[in-house]
């Protein structure tokens, strides 16, 4: 790729242009800086409390029931070292800080790499930007963010060293002690390096290129890499894991699946502009960094965590390729006068857009970054002194370890990449036959599970019907069933129950005999004490005092539940209908079932209703 003129560097970088890079890095900080929730993050915190309470490396799978012996290539162990002494001394807030500083890190020298190519900072701020938002999805902390830093450090290295600057290229096999003992994805510190040797040595038969000597001279420095990425507990299996984990790739780790849904739109947006970049005519395009490129936009379409690899290797492409295709173009695009205002306009708006979009939604900068984890069950086991093997769901494996550890093991959690330990696990799930004997296996006496997301038959159905299993708690995220130990009994007695299931009747009601409904009102109300702040939880107990009579009771929860949720619910507006009108308001009936209708005009049922509030109206 040419290096940039000295003439752009004063054509081009006008005042203004500077504040869409502002706009662009702001985008970074605002994108980067949420709430930890990483579901691994948890149990990486824990494995660096076990290296500093142990002083050895944790190398087998300690925290878990189901396979505690089994290996753990704990390539990760440097980054544990790092977070856990920051998590301990500042907590939350340093880690933020430490993933905010990383992610702006990375993308600055990108910029930095870029501005060797162009100086046209329109350009720059647009590819960065869609790269930004490409790769937003990968900013929660994990060890990939030093993968980040490093693989643009080396990418800023051979781009200087193609310039003639070799003193960058000196540190990478340093770096890469450091890499290989924070992340198995230094595997690119050898790839990137490796690629771009073979394809300079191929130019170079044709006399292009970087000359003999600098290729020796590399040459040496990429012997060292590689030496470099031995010097780590595990040796050269550590080198490998990237290539064992893509075996595994349908095993369900949702960072290991394609990028083929509607929430990766802007990596296919920056994809598009890519390969648009690449015919663009006028010059030959460098193939090191073309095949570099394709290389990681494969990667990057193969699993979604390759994502901000791939714009990390071919932004400076794009942004040399788009600065040639203006530059052709320069005098066309003068005839047009104010094109290049609403093109800047465009583009600040574009920015603005999306910055106020990150910062104004309600669910910026919530705890856990928005993910559902069974924070009040945990504290519902905590205070019932409740201990033993739980059945989990998979991304709650980490949260437990971290804060319910050594009182609850959990069966898996996020460091379980083996298509056999899901085989298993979906087994139980889905109730095959022998799923009783999994669960016996690991004397599993607790299972703490989210609802069912279908309407089949699942694990969830059979604990609830089983004679064996009780439900004793439910909020808005989680269930929490126990087997009929001994050492739960008392729990079991005080909470467990079998009439009223939130998993499958949170939206329905049907009356019931008054024994029945006794005893499910005693269910729900302690249930309720347990968790105050659960939707759920007051809609089943409103369930109950709807079916009792008792509509007053019955409106107050179902307000309540209403003001916990996120939206209007289209059933608790009709069922707040059907209260008032039991309670002779008919004003406020009227209200809530045209708002019901709003959103659910085709309604028969609340049509009716709508009918009989208005005839009964009329009719005062």
């Amino acid at each position: 790729m040419p290096q940039k003129g000295p003439a752009d560097m004063t054509a081009r970088s006008r005042p203004v242009d500077h504040l869409f890079l502002v706009g662009t890095f702001s985008l970074a900080l605002f994108y980067s800086l949420r709430r930890l929730g990483d579901s691994d993050l948890w149990g990486h915190l824990k494995c660096g409390e076990y290296l500093f309470t142990t002083g050895k490396i944790l190398d087998t799978h300690y925290y878990n029931c189901s396979w505690p012996d089994f290996p753990y290539l704990n390539h990760e162990w440097l980054f544990q070292a790092i977070i856990y002494p920051v998590y301990y001394v500042s907590g939350e807030a340093g880690l933020v800080a430490l993933q905010v500083l990383l992610v702006l890190a990375s993308f600055f020298v990108v910029y930095r790499i870029m501005r060797e190519y162009t100086d046209n900072l329109l350009i720059i701020s647009f590819i960065l930007s869609l790269g930004i938002i490409a790769s937003s999805h990968r900013f929660a902390l994990r060890p990939q963010h030093f993968s980040y830093l490093f693989l643009v450090c080396f990418l800023y290295s051979l781009h200087q060293y193609q310039r003639g600057i070799k003193k960058y290229a000196y540190g990478m096999p340093l770096l890469m002690v450091l890499w290989v003992n924070i992340h198995a994805e230094s595997l690119w510190g050898i790839l990137v390096p490796g690629v771009f040797l073979a394809v300079e040595y191929l130019k170079s038969y044709k006399g292009a290129g970087l000359g003999r000597k600098d290729l020796r001279t590399l040459s040496i420095i990429f012997g060292l890499v590689i030496g470099a990425s031995l010097i780590n507990p595990f040796g050269y299996k550590t080198v490998i894991w990237p290539l064992l984990v893509m075996k595994e790739q349908f095993a369900g780790v949702e960072e290991l699946l394609s990028p083929v849904i509607l929430r990766y739109l802007f990596f296919w947006v920056y994809c598009a502009v890519f390969v648009s970049a690449l015919f663009v005519r006028g010059r030959r395009l460098d193939p090191s960094w073309v095949v570099l490129s394709l290389i990681f936009c494969g990667i990057a379409w193969t699993a979604n965590r390759g994502i901000p690899h791939f714009v990390f290797v071919s932004a400076p492409l794009v942004a040399a390729q788009y600065e040639l295709f203006f530059q052709q173009r320069r005098d066309q695009l003068s005839r047009y006068g104010p094109a290049p205002a609403l093109v800047r306009l465009a583009l600040g708006g574009f920015l603005l857009y999306i910055a106020v979009s990150v910062v104004m939604s309600p669910l910026y900068l919530r705890k856990f970054d928005n993910i559902p984890y069974p924070e009040d069950a945990v504290k519902f086991i905590k205070e019932h002194d409740l201990r033993g093997n739980v059945l989990n769901e998979h991304y709650w494996g980490g949260y437990l370890i971290w804060n319910a550890y050594p009182r609850l093991k959990p069966y898996i959690d996020g460091r379980f990449f083996h298509r056999k330990f899901y085989d298993e696990f979906r087994a139980v799930m889905s109730v095959s036959p022998g799923w009783q004997d999994i669960l016996a296996r690991y004397n599993i006496t607790m299972v703490l599970l989210p609802y069912s997301a279908t309407e089949g038959g699942t694990l969830r159905d059979r604990l609830f019907s089983s004679l064996h299993w009780r439900l004793v708690y439910w909020d808005d995220v989680s269930l929490l069933y126990l087997k009929d130990a001994a050492e739960q009994a008392g729990t079991i007695e005080q909470f467990g129950q079998n009439i009223v299931n939130p998993d499958r009747q949170l939206f329905s009601y049907a009356e019931s005999s008054p024994d029945l409904l006794k005893t499910a009102k005693a269910a729900v109300s302690r249930n309720l004490a347990s968790a105050p702040r659960s939707y759920k939880a007051l809609i089943t107990a409103a369930n109950v005092d709807f079916a009792e009579g008792d509509y007053r009771m019955a409106l107050k929860r179902y307000q309540d539940a209403a003001a916990l949720m996120q939206g209007k619910n289209a059933w608790l507006l009709y069922r707040s209908a059907v209260c008032c009108r039991f309670l002779g308001d008919l004003g406020s009936a009227e209200q809530y079932i045209v708002q019901c209708l709003a959103i659910v005009p085709e309604s028969a049922e609340a049509q009716q209703l709508f009918k009989e509030i208005s005839m009964l109206k009329r009719a005062r």
